[in-house]
C-alpha cells in the first residue's frame, strides 16, 4: 500500500482555477438527462467547463449550450482520447491551459454525483499527489496473456499544475495517435497517460486505494464492476458506472444493489439512471430491449430464461428485482448441479414466451438455429444482435 502524505489547505477547492473537459458520445445522438444534471454540477466546481460532443454536427447540443462555456463537434474518431486530444491541442491551446492549477478529464460514462462533488475535491485538497482519480484498476493478465500495471481508471482523472506545466504532458497528448479498437484505446490513452507520467516521476492516488485493506480488490478486478455497492456506501464515491448495471458484468448483483441503495436512500434521482438505460437497451448490441421485455412479460402465461450463464443468473436476478416470476432457465444441455433443465424437458406450451439471455452473438445464433422450428416467432425475445428468425413456425 502506498503511503499517503496529507496536508491541509483551507478553502483551495474555492479559490482553485479549474478547467474542465467532459466527452459525450451516444449512438443517436441524444443528450440525456443524467448528462446535464452532471454538467450543473460541475459548473460549482470549476472555472472553465468544456464540452466534447464525439457525435458529430447536429443539434443535439442545444440542451448543453447554456451549461457550457464552450461546446465542441466532432466525429468519433479517438474515442474520449480523441476528444480530449482534440480539446486539449486544438481548441483550448497550451497557453490557455497552463492558466489553470487543475485539469479535469471525464466522460459520460457514469451516473452522479450521488454524493456532493464539493466532498470529494475538498478531500483530495489535503492530499498531496501530482494526478488522482475515482479509482484505480488492479494489476491484472488480459486475455492475449498481456501484464497491465494497476493505474488510475480514464473516466475520472485530475491533474495537477506541476503535471499541466510539464513538457511531458504536452508532448503525450500531441504524440498520441487516434485509436481505431476499444483495446487501443486503453493502452494508448488510459494506460499510456498512466505509464507516461509515472516514468516521469509523478505520483498518483485514487480514492479507492484507501480502501484496499477493507474491500480486498483483488489482481484482475476491475473495482467499479465488481464493487460498486461498497464503493459508493462506504467509500463514498460518488457516481455509478453504467457498464456495472449490464447483464454481462460478474458484478451485476453488487450493482443492483448499489442502485437499490441509491433508490432506497434518495441519494439521486433514479429516473435519470433508467431513462438512459432504458433508451440504450433499445439499440445497444448485446442488450435486451427492456420495454419489448415488459410487453413480452405481460403477453405470456409463463415465461422462461434460455441460458445459466453469467448473463442468464444475472437476468434472473433482474426478473426478481421486477417481482416478476420466472418459470425456470432452460438449455440446450443441462450439466451436472445446474438448476437449468433441458429445452426438450420444459413442455412449453403456446401461451409461454422464452427470453434467450446469452451475452455472446454466436452463441445466440446457435440458439436461434435450435429454437426457431420448436417456437413460434412470438415466443422469442433475444438480445439485440439482429439475428433473423428463419423457421417455418412464423405464423399463429
Amino acid at each position: 500500500m502506498q503511503k499517503f502524505l496529507t496536508r491541509y489547505v483551507k478553502g483551495l477547492t474555492e479559490i482553485m482555477d479549474r478547467l474542465c473537459i467532459y466527452v459525450i458520445y451516444d449512438a443517436e445522438n441524444v443528450i440525456d438527462e443524467y448528462v446535464t444534471y452532471m454538467l450543473k454540477q460541475l459548473r460549482t466546481y470549476c472555472t472553465k467547463l468544456v464540452v466534447v460532443c464525439n457525435t458529430g454536427f447536429d443539434r443535439s447540443g442545444e440542451k448543453i449550450d447554456s451549461l457550457a462555456d464552450q461546446v465542441i463537434y466532432r466525429e468519433n474518431i479517438g474515442y474520449d482520447a480523441g476528444g480530449y486530444k482534440d480539446a486539449l491541442c486544438r481548441y483550448i491551446g497550451w497557453d490557455r491551459l497552463y492558466m489553470y492549477d487543475e485539469l479535469l478529464l471525464l466522460n459520460d460514462s457514469f451516473y452522479g454525483p450521488i454524493y456532493p462533488m464539493q466532498q470529494v475535491f475538498d478531500r483530495m485538497a489535503a492530499i498531496e499527489t501530482d494526478y488522482w482519480g475515482l479509482t484505480r484498476s488492479q494489476e491484472c493478465l488480459t486475455v492475449k496473456d498481456r501484464h497491465y500495471k494497476g493505474h488510475i481508471q480514464s473516466y475520472f482523472m485530475v491533474f495537477r499544475k506541476n503535471v499541466i506545466n510539464n513538457s511531458i504532458f504536452k508532448k503525450f497528448w500531441e504524440q498520441l495517435a487516434y485509436p481505431e479498437k476499444m483495446d487501443e484505446a486503453i493502452e494508448y490513452f488510459e494506460l499510456g497517460i498512466n505509464r507516461c507520467l509515472e516514468e516521469e516521476g509523478f505520483q498518483s492516488i485514487a480514492i479507492s486505494d484507501f480502501y484496499q485493506d477493507m474491500i480486498k480488490f483483488k489482481e484482475n478486478e476491475n473495482p467499479y464492476l465488481r464493487y460498486p455497492l461498497e464503493l459508493i456506501r462506504d467509500c463514498s464515491i460518488p457516481i455509478l458506472k453504467y457498464k456495472s448495471l449490464t447483464f454481462g458484468n460478474e458484478g451485476y448483483a453488487n450493482a443492483l444493489k448499489a442502485y437499490q441503495f441509491i433508490e432506497e436512500n434518495c441519494l439521486y434521482d433514479v429516473m435519470y439512471i433508467k431513462n438512459h438505460f432504458w433508451r440504450k437497451s433499445k439499440y445497444e448490441e448485446g442488450m435486451i430491449d427492456l420495454e419489448k421485455l415488459e410487453k413480452f412479460y405481460e403477453n405470456h402465461r409463463r415465461v422462461y430464461i434460455y441460458g445459466y450463464g453469467v448473463y442468464g443468473k444475472n437476468f434472473g436476478l433482474y426478473f426478481q428485482y421486477r417481482k416478476w416470476k420466472i418459470e425456470g432457465f432452460l438449455v440446450t444441455a443441462a450439466k451436472e448441479g445446474e438448476e437449468a433443465v433441458p429445452f426438450e424437458e420444459a413442455e412449453m406450451e403456446r401461451e409461454d414466451g422464452l427470453v434467450v439471455a446469452v451475452g455472446k452473438k454466436v452463441l445466440c445464433g446457435e440458439i436461434l438455429a435450435y429454437l426457431e422450428d420448436k417456437c413460434e416467432r412470438d415466443q422469442l425475445m433475444f438480445p439485440n444482435y439482429g439475428l433473423g428468425f428463419k423457421g417455418k413456425r412464423n405464423e399463429k
